[in-house]
Order: structure tokens, then C-alpha cells, then sequence
């Protein structure tokens, strides 16, 4: 069965928010939602492209800095295919981990790369935690439901990237500890 394209409605979703370029939906969601969804500019400015022809979204050129901007803003047919697709149940994820394959398919000879890319996970999770403990003290939560609905997903950031990083130190102690057993043989 054919997936969806889920990249329209997570635009929708975003321009419900508010109006934004193309190039401020990308910095949005990197900034907001990257953590588990990521869209490269290509395919966020290909898929607002398809939301206009459909009448989806409208565009407003700006010229605030004195280049023109296409600023987009959700219509009320846009509005009814984003509810529309909130009341359906969501698809299966798919789950795609570089490192986690390479971890899989690899044999004793590559542990000392495994290492360091699981040592640079470590820290990236380290960052990604404090990042997302910033975010988190910006948002008010007295702001309403939103801000309770925008918590609620950034917890579920903040576990996984906690989850990641004692995952990752687990497996450094395991490759480390073998590493030092082979050396005593």
C-alpha cells in the first residue's frame, strides 16, 4: 500500500501556526520539530508548490528587507485536509539508523570506528539534550493547550535523546570491555 505524502500535512500543520516562506518552514522545523521530522528545502518548496496548485495554501509576496518573499498562509481547504488527516490514525514509522546498521553488518575489525561513532553520538545526544532544555524554558506553559501539546512532543525529544545517550554509553562500555578482553588473550 502506497504511503501517503505525510510532508503536506506536517506543512499544513506548520502554516497553521502561521504564515512562513519556504525557507522559514525548514529553519522551523529544524528549530522546532527536527528532532522527528526533517524535510529537506527541495522537498518542502516542491511540496508547497503542489499545496498552491491545489489551493491548499496562498501566497503573499513581501518585501520587507527589499527582496521579495513568498510568504504562505493555510486556506480553509487547507484547513479541512489538515483536520481530515488529524482524524486518521497514523501510519507505521519507519526507522532508518545509519549507525545502528553499520553496528549490525560490521565484524571485530571495525569496532575502533564503532567506537568513535558511538563516542560522537554521545555528544551529540549532549548537546541535543541541552538544546532541547533551552527550548523548553522558552515555552510557557501557561500559553494554552498549544504550548501543552508542544511540551508533550518535546518530552518525548528529550527521553529519546536520554535514551540514546545511555544506549550509546552502554555500547561503548560492551565494545571497550571486549576490546580490553582481546588484549588479554
Amino acid at each position: 500500500m502506497k504511503r501517503i505524502n505525510t510532508t503536506h500535512f506536517a506543512i499544513l500543520g506548520l502554516l497553521r501556526i502561521r504564515p512562513m516562506s519556504a525557507y522559514e518552514l525548514v529553519k522551523f522545523s529544524k528549530e522546532s520539530i527536527g528532532l522527528f521530522w526533517n524535510e529537506s528545502y527541495g522537498h518542502i518548496h516542491k511540496s508547497i508548490k503542489h499545496l498552491e496548485l491545489e489551493g491548499a495554501v496562498t501566497v503573499v509576496e513581501e518585501t520587507t528587507t527589499g527582496r521579495p518573499k513568498k510568504v504562505y498562509g493555510i486556506t480553509q481547504p487547507g484547513c479541512e485536509q489538515l483536520d481530515s488527516w488529524l482524524a486518521q490514525a497514523p501510519e507505521e514509522p519507519v526507522m532508518r539508523n545509519e549507525l545502528l546498521m553499520k553496528i549490525f553488518v560490521s565484524d571485530e575489525r571495525h569496532v575502533p570506528h564503532l567506537v568513535s561513532y558511538l563516542e560522537e553520538e554521545l555528544e551529540a545526544s549532549r548537546r541535543l539534550s541541552a538544546m532541547l532544555a533551552g527550548i523548553k524554558a522558552m515555552v510557557e506553559p501557561k500559553e494554552g493547550h498549544q504550548a501543552r501539546l508542544w511540551l508533550l512532543t518535546l518530552e518525548y525529544g528529550e527521553r529519546y535523546v536520554r535514551m540514546t545517550g545511555d544506549w550509546c554509553q552502554y555500547a561503548l562500555n560492551i565494545l571497550t570491555d571486549a576490546d580490553r578482553g582481546h588484549g588479554n588473550e
